[in-house]
């Protein structure tokens, strides 16, 4: 029966000690399922576009409020600051799909499709822009329910952006009264 040496044993831990690592990084590269930081960004995607919305309508409604615009335009900032933090944080976790976020189209569309279906970096139909202030209200609190959604089901820092976002935007509707 051989005896194992000192070399054979340094020969098979320097072997393994490459193997192992290439081993596991071509199974893994194999994988066709997104990883769980491309699915989390990809939940975050819709809650900057509608961020990004409800400041473009906030801006508009105040040409149409001229007794509100003080309160519409800081509601435009506060949503402004959601895209920005949503961004940020969709840049961290997955670069790529930054380029999922589109810009509304200026008019709204008939029979819009969902955020972010469109080609990536090009305008996606905008939601319906608010007739008054009554609708602005009703879209901000749809905006409060899918960031509260994100939330729940999130965990960690993300959980903690998207409540605190919810929050926010549940509390504007009172910057209005």
């Amino acid at each position: 029966m051989p005896s194992l040496t000192r070399r054979a044993l340094l020969r098979g831990v320097a072997v393994s000690a490459i193997a192992v690592p290439l081993g596991t990084a071509a199974l893994t590269s194999c994988s066709t399922e997104p990883s769980a930081e491309e699915v989390l960004a990809g939940r975050l995607v819709p809650l900057a576009i509608a961020a990004t919305a409800s400041a473009d309508d906030a801006r508009r409604l105040g040409a149409a409020e001229p007794g509100r615009v003080a309160a519409l335009n800081e509601i435009a900032i506060i949503r402004d600051e959601h895209a920005r933090l949503l961004r940020d944080e969709i840049t961290r976790l997955h670069p790529a799909s930054v380029a999922l976020i589109t810009t509304p189209s200026a008019s709204p569309a008939v029979g819009s499709a969902t955020p972010g279906s469109a080609t990536p970096g090009t305008s996606t139909p905008a939601r319906p822009q608010p007739a008054g202030l009554a609708e602005f209200r009703a879209g901000l609190t749809t905006d409060a329910v899918a960031a509260r959604q994100v939330a729940t089901t999130a965990s960690g820092f993300q959980a903690g952006l998207t409540a605190s976002i919810c929050a926010s935007i549940a509390s504007l509707p009172g910057v209005l009264a």
